[in-house]
Formats: structure tokens, C-alpha cells, sequence
């Protein structure tokens, strides 16, 4: 299934609907040669979960990471939390499929991981052993999986690298 973001804004603007503002997005494009561009940087399959993790991580504050906005949560009360957070991931229509999956497989970790460590840090248990209304809270509105998977495009022209 594919699945595209709307379009990019560089502003907040409260009349901007589905559209998501460049910081919140967390991109990597995956050349045909299997490169890996992770935020606008070459990275290796073995960077990429640990990136994701400073990336997602509610704790983080920063520029270049996710805006934050405070929501009044079930069993948290009053939280701040990332604003619209999601990751992007673009590949090449020559990707291999073993790489794409591992960066699959890297980014669903990372929030896995994020989630284990809320869920350990609020209620002394992993993620898996909270309640269903726990996990509801964690997966839905703390750290929600949201990993777009662009259509695929020629993504080795608009960088290159030599082997």
C-alpha cells in the first residue's frame, strides 16, 4: 500500500488543515545502490534506529526536532507530547527490498523501544504487559507508530555517493 504526506509548509499556521510543517517529519530516502539518507545525511542501516529514537523521543527539544504541544491525556494527566511526528520513508525503485525492510523494521523499533521505556518509566512494566487502556494512551497519543511510505522515485539524483 502506498501512502504519501500532504504537502510540506515551513510555517505554523492554524489554517493549514492536513499539512505538516517540515521539522515534524523525520526523512529517509533509500538510493537504488541501497545509500541511505537519513534527515539530509548518509547513514548506515545501523544509525538509523538510535537516530529515530533522539528524533521521536517526547523528551527531545529542539530546531530540527518535532514541535511539542501539551494534551490532557487518560491516565497521564496534563503531557507534552510531539505535534504531528511522523516518519517518511522514500525509497528508489531499484531499493532493495532487504534494506527497505530493515529501515522498516529500524523505525517501527525505535518507537517500540520509546514506548517501552515510557511504560517502564510511568508504570515500572514494558509496554506489552500494561493494560489495554495503557497501551491505548502509549500507542495513540504519546508515541503513535506513523511511518509514511512514499511513492517511489529516482532518489539517487539528488545525491550521489561512490562506493
Amino acid at each position: 500500500m502506498i501512502r504519501q504526506l500532504p504537502p510540506w509548509v515551513d510555517h505554523k499556521d492554524n489554517d493549514i488543515g492536513d499539512k505538516i510543517n517540515r521539522r515534524n517529519v523525520f526523512v529517509v530516502a533509500i538510493s537504488k545502490d541501497d545509500y541511505m539518507l537519513v534527515q539530509n545525511e548518509y547513514k548506515s542501516i545501523s544509525d538509523l534506529r538510535a537516530m529515530a529514537k533522539e528524533f521521536f523521543d517526547i523528551n527531545n527539544v529542539g530546531e530540527n526536532l518535532p514541535e511539542k504541544e501539551v494534551q490532557e491525556l487518560p491516565l497521564l494527566g496534563a503531557i507534552q507530547v510531539n505535534k504531528t511526528a511522523i516518519a517518511s520513508l522514500q525509497n528508489d525503485r531499484g531499493t532493495s527490498y532487504k534494506i527497505y525492510l530493515q529501515a522498516q523494521h529500524e523505525l517501527a523499533g525505535a518507537i517500540n523501544e520509546l514506548r517501552n521505556e515510557f511504560c517502564m518509566q510511568k508504570w515500572g512494566k514494558k509496554f506489552d504487559d500494561c493494560t489495554e487502556e495503557q497501551k491505548d494512551v502509549v500507542s495513540n497519543s504519546v508515541y503513535k507508530m506513523a511511518i509514511s511510505e512514499a511513492e517511489p522515485k529516482d532518489v539517487s539524483k539528488t545525491k550521489t555517493k561512490t562506493k
